[in-house]
């Protein structure tokens, strides 16, 4: 199957395209591009967010040769509110798949208000006949079937901005859910799955963090800190514009002045038409101290969200991307920290971690509850299986020349 993820945010809109195959995930085609329009995650100007959101679809569309009319799409961690929900069903039989879909359904009905939108429902466990307690009843007989979900949902008047765009564009989106969510199935391993733990996303301007507990998502919140920060700092300072500030930050600088070169200069002008020889360790400070001071906010809130003991925090974002970020994720957390790092071909940046988790998490769904999500029709996936062909034959001319080289 071929998945399509959009995840819009307030400083670039991701997309996605991946082949799902023996377990494996083959990125077909991956784009970033500059939003506008997006506060926050927040639409606030719907023109110049159409805009941003056409040419991130047409730079899709234009490398896979096909047009995408179907998405996922990621929505931002605010209103959450996660709470516990039980549904029950007669069966007096075989437990199929279609036995388990239909109780989520009641579940979502009987205890969903018609006025909201569910944006994130998982089955925590089913129970036989009041006897037996299973993770998947499936080929089990049962009389009566329950089963306790994690639910969480939304008014679905949050959702009206984002859905028009894509009806403009003639897109429709298939189903959604929290970013944060796809961060998590992104960044998880076996041991995170079986633990309490923290998911954090550090966002152009705000950081959104998440509590999950055995792979479920219990609560949330955000922070109104972002790494535009770290731009309006290196800006005021040098008396640069912002282009030039984030240009600095994410080609010159490093997040930890302990990686940086003191002899190492870029030379800039200034608003004042001023020539600067900037050093590389000095920008790297600026930028040490503003992300020390985001790191203790995050742990602060962390804090906040539970008084129970963390197993990991796992913490994801652009700006993790820069050199020396681990090392200050551990000088501020004693708990073990997963830093995203992102290696599938084609979306080897954090900026994709939302993205393509989104397709990770949403496969999974549809495995658990025998679900199918198609995207495109039969034509158009022979011409992607056929570029799918050839970007494994490149990726194996890749690695056989990674193989040469350090031999």
């Amino acid at each position: 199957m071929i998945y399509t993820s959009v995840d819009i945010g307030s400083n670039s809109i991701k997309i996605v395209v991946s082949k799902y195959l023996n377990d494996k995930f083959y990125i077909l085609a991956s784009t970033s591009v500059r939003s506008m329009g997006i506060k926050k995650g927040v639409i606030k100007d719907k023109v110049l967010a159409l805009k941003s959101l056409e040419e991130a679809i047409t730079n899709i569309n234009n490398d896979l040769g096909v047009s995408i009319q179907k998405v996922f799409l990621s929505f931002p961690l605010f209103l959450v509110n996660t709470s516990i929900e039980t549904g029950e069903l007669v069966i007096d039989g075989v437990v199929t798949s279609n036995n388990i879909q239909q109780i989520i359904n009641n579940t979502v009905y009987e205890n969903v208000n018609k006025d909201k939108e569910v944006l994130y429902l998982e089955p925590i466990v089913f129970e036989i006949d009041s006897e037996l307690q299973v993770v998947d009843p499936k080929g089990l007989t049962a009389n009566n079937l329950k089963v306790r979900c994690a639910v969480s949902s939304i008014e679905r008047k949050y959702l009206y901005d984002y859905f028009e765009l894509f009806q403009e564009l003639g897109i429709e989106v298939l189903d959604i859910t929290y970013g944060i969510v796809g961060d998590y199935f992104e960044n998880s391993n076996l041991d995170t799955k079986s633990k309490l733990g923290v998911v954090v996303n550090l966002g152009y301007s705000k950081c959104e963090i998440a509590i999950f507990n055995k792979g479920l998502l219990l609560k949330g919140s955000i922070l109104p800190i972002g790494s535009n920060k770290i731009d309006k700092d290196i800006s005021y300072i040098y008396q640069i514009d912002k282009k030039e500030a984030i240009n600095l930050k994410e080609k010159f600088a490093v997040s930890c002045s302990k990686y940086a070169d003191n002899n190492n200069f870029l030379e800039v002008t200034n608003i004042n038409s001023e020539v600067l020889n900037i050093n590389q360790f000095e920008v790297s400070q600026i930028i040490e101290a503003r992300l020390n001071e985001i790191l203790k906010s995050v742990k602060n809130e962390i804090n906040n969200l539970t008084n129970r003991e963390i197993s990991y925090i796992i913490i994801t974002g652009g700006i993790t991307n820069l050199v020396g970020f681990p090392y200050l994720v551990e000088n501020e957390f004693a708990s073990d920290c997963i830093v995203s790092n992102m290696t599938n071909l084609g979306v080897r940046n954090n900026i994709y971690s939302t993205s393509l988790g989104l397709i990770k998490y949403f496969v999974y769904k549809a495995k658990s509850r025998d679900q199918i999500y198609e995207m495109f029709n039969e034509e158009d996936i022979n011409i992607l299986t056929a570029k799918k062909k050839k970007v494994s034959t490149r990726n194996n001319l890749l690695n056989k020349l990674e193989a040469y080289l350090k031999n």
